[in-house]
């Protein structure tokens, strides 16, 4: 296609870099300021689309995090309901020390669906209602990172998800229900170790924090496969990532 854009239409080169995946896939050498350099090749109608892609989303919308809790029990219930044994109980290896210590040691598909349960039955909307009843006048109360260890026991990875389903739609039914205004989600809780937190940011957290560990799932479950897969190991970002939660 022949335009004014000519030969600068496309950069595929510029498009492999700025893809912004950081858990193992972009060359070493490769830097914000060469992307840039690059940028600046490309016709100007063009490059302003790429320079709007690469801003930052700071505002909080409500609606649009509701949107994402929404989506999750079904997204993990495709995932997850059914799997044999190897995704949904194996982790990413034990504690540093080489012994089993539920603090330390990573976490499985199974433990992952145990912490999310709690964090609906203790952290998000109880913190919520603490910041609209007391404001900072009450801290949270500190959040059990490690609760699931014991709350999961003797149940399967269904009973889980169904569980975790049934909570998050009574939280969403009951967020809906506290209606909202765009001056209360600048009201102010004080978290027992981050100090002064505002409702906005409570309720952004509970969306990142799904997909958190949407994320985290994907990285132990491929970790079963890390010798599997052999030498393509080298361009799965995945195997290559650490941390993130849990």
């Amino acid at each position: 296609m022949s335009d004014s854009m000519g030969s600068r239409q496309s950069s595929p080169r510029l498009e492999s870099k700025l893809r912004l995946v950081s858990c193992g896939e972009s060359p070493p050498q490769l830097t914000f300021f060469l992307a840039i350099r690059e940028a600046e090749k490309i016709h100007p109608a063009r490059r302003s689309r790429i320079y709007e892609s690469m801003r930052s989303t700071t505002e909080f919308s409500l609606s649009d995090a509701v949107a994402v809790l929404t989506r999750t029990p079904a997204t993990l219930d495709a995932l997850l309901r059914g799997m044999p044994e190897l995704w949904a109980r194996r982790n990413e290896g034990r504690s540093k020390e080489g012994r089993s210590d539920p603090a330390k040691d990573t976490w499985s598909a199974f433990d992952i669906m145990g912490h999310l349960i709690v964090g609906e039955r203790t952290d998000w909307m109880a913190r919520a209602r603490i910041i609209l009843e007391h404001g900072e006048a009450r801290p949270f109360d500190p959040f059990d990172r490690f609760a699931q260890v014991k709350e999961s026991q003797g149940k399967s990875l269904e009973q889980l998800l169904d569980e975790f389903a049934r909570l998050r739609k009574a939280n969403l039914a009951a967020l809906q229900a506290l209606n909202l205004q765009p001056e209360d989600l600048t009201r102010r809780g004080r978290h027992p170790e981050l100090g002064v937190v505002t409702l906005s940011q409570l309720l952004a957290t509970w969306a990142a924090h799904d997909l958190t560990h949407l994320h985290q799932l994907s990285r132990v479950m491929a970790h079963q496969y890390r010798d599997a897969v052999g030498p393509w190991s080298a361009y799965l970002g995945v195997l290559k990532c650490n941390g993130h939660s849990g």
